[in-house]
């Protein structure tokens, strides 16, 4: 294998795996974030579900130990002026008073009720009634300001000495429910204050995680917030869930929760994945390595077969050639030993060729670094190309060419060229039977040199056409293994044309010739 391929192979290789690592990694990713994301949702359900239970709790005691908490009276007015908004929201004004009876002395939230008779109480009571309609009286008949100087939101408080009066009048378009869940939190928030120990116990019991944190705070008066709001903070470093609870929506106190997301359990809970990942991973690195080292150890054994073969050419050239000089000047006294003498020339002329094909073949694999290119004209190379096979031959062959008086001048390696040239037509003369036609078309056309060599010999079959250009192949067919060869010829053709960065085609019928045709792009 050429060092350009192997280059070529452990570049994709890597870029490959590369790639792979990457997509994985990528996927991952996307896994984690997905699994983030999904967790954090699950979390912020969960801080909300500890939300609901505490207000239903927390109403409960408000229903239940109603005797012993402060007395009040709820005045809700909603005016039937109904404004349109840019956002074509139905607009509703609200005004909503809560009237608190103040007692001194005693604990807040809580009425000696026990410690009363029934007169005082009845006093008491219609003290309160009294207190409460004269307050009204004053909440209604005071001025209230025009739908356009109006703003969002205007708080008011009245205090006596035995009233304080939470007047609240603001525009919304949420429905009645959050405006009734409002003043239920607002009297909820009035008897038994917000404690942040409280929500933790429960968010804890719901999540099995610890808040990080639990801050209040109050908003501007220009903001309100009707139910709670979560926002996910899902960066790689400390991901978080932050959920604004408003556990006085009247007074407009916002109770702030951050609970960290823990990697390690979106780690956990991504255990499979990541260890198929890890292991699809360590397959594809162990499989590169393996690639490697395979690469290697072939090239090595290409590098030591390339040296064995030159070698052994380089030894055999020397006797081949000896022997050759020895049957040359060997006396030809009969005819028996005038046929044997010419039958060891024919031979050790063949065993020349197979040698001379084979360390082309050798060099062929190395050959695309190291070509000598020159200007020169191919017609004339062709021609000396067809003198030597006839010489060969001891006879004339009949080869017709239709370039004979046109110069072709290309850029390539001349010896390379000719000896592609040699190759293709020593195979058509060879598989054309006793009655060889040779036909050879050339030309430079779009900047590139094409030519043909055709003969009308035994074809080669539509199986054998895909392996013709490997090395050693040759055809099952008789014929063809009678004669002699050694499958070398159209594989060193392709490797040059290839050096050359050309392209051979190749098109035949059984008992219909076959034409090779070279293509070699011009500069």
């Amino acid at each position: 294998m050429r060092s350009g391929k192997i280059k070529l192979i452990w570049s994709l290789s890597i870029t490959a795996a590369l790639l792979v690592i990457v997509l994985q990694g990528y996927w991952l990713y996307n896994q984690y974030r997905y699994t983030l994301e999904e967790t954090a949702n699950e979390t912020t359900a969960q801080v909300l579900s500890a939300w609901d239970d505490y207000k239903t709790w927390q109403k409960a005691r408000l229903k239940t130990h109603r005797d012993n908490l402060k007395s009040y009276n709820t005045n809700m007015n909603q005016t039937s002026t109904i404004y349109l908004s840019e956002t074509e929201e139905s607009i509703t004004d609200w005004t909503i008073s809560i009237h608190t009876i103040k007692k001194s002395g005693l604990k807040s939230g809580q009425i000696p009720v026990d410690s009363m008779d029934k007169s005082v109480k009845k006093v008491q009571n219609k003290h309160i009634l009294d207190e409460i309609e004269k307050n009204l009286s004053l909440a209604q008949s005071s001025k209230m300001p025009r739908k356009d100087s109006l703003r969002k939101w205007d708080e008011k408080i009245v205090e006596t000495d035995s009233l304080l009066v939470n007047t609240f009048r603001f525009k919304t378009a949420e429905n009645q429910n959050l405006i009734y869940d409002a003043v239920d939190l607002f009297l909820i928030d009035l008897n038994f204050p917000f404690r942040k120990s409280t929500i933790d116990s429960i968010i804890r019991q719901k999540t099995g995680y610890v808040p990080s944190r639990i801050d209040t705070l109050s908003l501007p008066a220009d903001s309100v917030l009707w139910q709670p709001r979560a926002m996910h903070h899902l960066s790689l470093a400390g991901p978080s869930v932050t959920v604004d609870i408003p556990y006085n929506v009247l007074k407009r106190k916002v109770a702030t929760i951050v609970i960290p997301v823990a990697p390690s359990h979106i780690l956990k809970t991504m255990a499979v994945q990541i260890a198929i990942s890890i292991l699809l991973v360590l397959v594809l690195v162990v499989c590169l390595l393996l690639q490697i080292q395979t690469i290697s150890r072939q090239q090595r054994i290409n590098e030591l077969r390339q040296n064995f073969v030159n070698t052994t050419i380089h030894e055999l050239k020397r006797p081949v050639q000896t022997l050759k000089t020895i049957v040359s000047f060997l006396p030809r006294s009969s005819p028996e030993e005038k046929a044997m003498l010419d039958d060891a020339r024919i031979e050790t002329d063949n065993l020349t060729s197979y040698l001379q094909k084979l360390r082309e073949v050798n060099q062929a694999e190395t050959i695309t670094g190291s070509l000598h290119l020159s200007y020169f004209d191919f017609s004339a190379l062709v021609k000396d190309c067809i003198e030597t096979i006839q010489k060969n031959m001891d006879r004339k062959l009949p080869i017709e060419s239709d370039f004979s008086a046109t110069p072709l001048p290309i850029t390539a390696d001349k010896m390379i060229m000719g000896n592609i040239v040699i190759n293709l037509l020593e195979n058509a003369v060879k598989y054309s039977g006793e009655e060889p036609f040779i036909q050879i078309y050339a030309g430079i056309d779009e900047n590139r040199l094409s030519f043909s060599i055709s003969d009308n010999g035994i074809g080669i079959a539509a199986a054998d056409q895909s392996h013709v250009f490997e090395p050693f192949f040759r055809s099952k067919n008789d014929y063809v293994a009678s004669l002699p060869g050694m499958g070398l010829g159209l594989s060193y053709v392709k490797m040059a044309v290839e050096a050359h960065r050309g392209t051979v085609e190749i098109q035949s019928k059984p008992n219909q010739g076959t034409t090779v045709t070279v293509k070699i792009p011009q500069q």
